[in-house]
């Protein structure tokens, strides 16, 4: 997705990223299809969470996309934020604009903070 981490306000747990969205994310209107916006908008609220858990990774519980309008290729910004960061599960929000500055989706998710996951172990090791 071409992601570049682009800054984070640890005081309103906000991260911004930025997407160089590929031709092959394109629809047949020369647009971006609607669908591969949610990677995006993943990826930041993500950053976001983990930001502001500690660094913590999160798993993604639920994701509400709307769409406002037609995304065209290029340049994304993401702005996400974690509206309610908790011990186990965090509320996030994240707005997705075009090159523009226009808002083109929203998205909000549940997610669940996670620890990393142990070493792994050698094969055949029980």
């Amino acid at each position: 997705m071409g992601a570049r981490f682009v800054g984070y306000d640890a005081e309103t747990h906000t991260a911004e990223m930025a997407f160089d969205l590929p031709e092959s994310f394109a629809n047949m209107r020369g647009t971006v299809q609607g669908g591969l916006l949610a990677g995006p908008l993943d990826e930041a609220m993500g950053a976001a969470v983990f930001l502001s858990s500690g660094g913590k990774l999160q798993l993604s519980l639920d994701i509400n996309l709307s769409l406002l309008r037609p995304v065209p290729l290029g340049r994304v910004t993401v702005n996400a934020r974690a509206v309610k960061p908790g011990r186990r599960v965090t509320f996030v929000e994240g707005e997705l604009y075009d090159a523009a500055g226009k808002l083109c989706a929203r998205a909000t998710a549940t997610t669940m903070t996670t620890e990393w996951p142990e070493t792994a172990k050698g094969e055949g090791d029980g």
